[in-house]
């Protein structure tokens, strides 16, 4: 009997974080995995992923929907969670990746990443702080859900084609 890997269907649900979205286009670039950017579930995935604030995006699936939001959850819940936590004048805020439930948004939290506020930094340079963590983040979080694997922050420091060069992105 031939052991096959099948193909994991992940859906992106489109907002205007193009560049997340190209971040988890490029990081599966070369796996096994089918990518459809799309404004609503016409069919089954095995995982959907918002990448922006969807207010308009109804829960009505029974696939697991994971959500990328930039706090260290549970603090600066809300529509403005980066420019809370700068005017909070807290030291450290983050990343939080988790699953968004049918009874509540902030469902279980699977990964943490923290990024420090100088005493002099920008609130402009702490959200590029914040995005660029994302982008690094959300990806490989992604990866560990849809192989069912605990996620693991060593896997932060390999590159998306297995190796361990640290992302230079020549698995191309």
């Amino acid at each position: 009997m031939e052991n096959r890997i099948m193909t994991k269907k992940l859906a992106i649900i489109d907002s205007d974080n193009k560049e997340i979205i190209a971040a988890i286009e490029k990081y599966f670039e070369c796996k096994d995995v089918e990518i459809q950017v799309v404004n609503q579930l016409d069919e089954k995935f095995d995982l959907v992923v918002l990448t922006g604030f969807e207010s308009e995006f109804k829960i009505n699936t029974n696939c697991s929907i994971l959500n990328l939001y930039p706090s260290i959850l549970p603090a600066f819940k809300g529509g403005e969670p980066v420019k809370d936590a700068f005017l909070a004048g807290v030291k450290v805020s983050g990343v939080t990746v988790h699953v968004v439930e049918t009874d509540k948004f902030y469902g279980k939290i699977l990964a943490q990443y923290p990024v420090l506020i100088g005493n002099t930094t920008h609130i402009d340079e702490f959200a590029q702080e914040l995005f660029a963590v994302s982008k690094k983040l959300y990806p490989v979080v992604i990866e560990a859900v849809l192989n069912d694997k605990v996620f693991d922050f060593t896997d932060l420091f390999k590159s998306s084609c297995g190796g361990n060069c640290g992302g230079c992105g020549g698995c191309h």
